[in-house]
């Protein structure tokens, strides 16, 4: 279940870090409700054969264990997710009023380019302002810095804004480039270039923003017939 939450592209680390707190929660409250070996009853004996009802509690416990030791581990690195809150849109407002030095003294942990004084001088500007509020998204909050040219004057805040807006919440990704490659790279396409390769596949996986592109085609048939003189004729007058 958690595979299938983590597999969704729509997804900020905000909302990641929510779904590991419930789902830890959830299996605690299910390891919590298995009874110890002192207070389990007896069993009536039957004659099928099978697990006792001791064994079948022993198990689940040891199931619950695991799932909960794995996603521990599994997720220990979870200060990206933590940095992402200084720069969500809904919290500005209290953080305003009281500004989260934890979160930040964590976001210089994981990112030690950062430099710690300049970058909180700059999200209490960001916090007070109302034009920075309305930004709702750490994407859409990037893209306010640069329309307004104000990298120059945030360089820590958009430093921060970069790495959270390139860093995957989840394999989703990389495991569609892998699945796109099988498609494309066939033993009968074996030697095509690296170039080529890398276009085809852009073409592949985002294929919904190219569909949205108006004219797609016929603009890419008119760059290639305006490239080089060519026999055939691909743009008729």
């Amino acid at each position: 279940m958690l595979f299938s939450q983590l597999q969704k592209r729509n997804i900020d680390s905000v909302y990641i870090k929510g779904l590991i707190k419930r789902f830890t929660s959830s299996i605690q409250t299910i390891r919590d409700s298995i009874p110890s070996d002192g207070s389990v009853q007896q069993p009536p004996t039957t004659k099928r054969r099978g697990l006792g009802h001791e064994e079948q509690q022993r198990l689940a416990r040891e199931v619950c264990d695991t799932i909960l030791s794995h996603a521990k581990e599994r997720f220990s690195f979870t200060k990206h997710l933590i940095s992402a809150t200084l720069l969500q849109g809904d919290l500005f407002e209290q953080h305003s009023q009281t500004f989260p030095e934890a979160a930040l003294k964590t976001t210089v942990e994981a990112y030690p380019l950062l430099d710690k004084a300049k970058l909180k001088t700059e999200l209490s500007l960001v916090y007070d302002t109302d034009q920075f509020r309305a930004c709702s998204g750490a994407v859409n909050l990037l893209q306010f810095f640069v329309d307004n040219n104000l990298q120059e004057t945030f360089t820590e805040t958009v430093s921060l804004l970069k790495v959270l807006v390139t860093t995957p919440m989840a394999t989703a990704e990389a495991e569609r480039c892998f699945s796109t490659l099988k498609r494309i790279k066939t033993f009968l396409r074996n030697s095509m270039t690296q170039d080529r390769l890398n276009a085809l596949a852009m073409l592949s996986i985002e294929k919904k923003l190219i569909s949205s592109i108006p004219d797609f085609n016929t603009r890419v048939i008119e760059r290639f017939a305006t490239q080089k003189e060519r026999r055939a004729k691909f743009l008729y007058k």
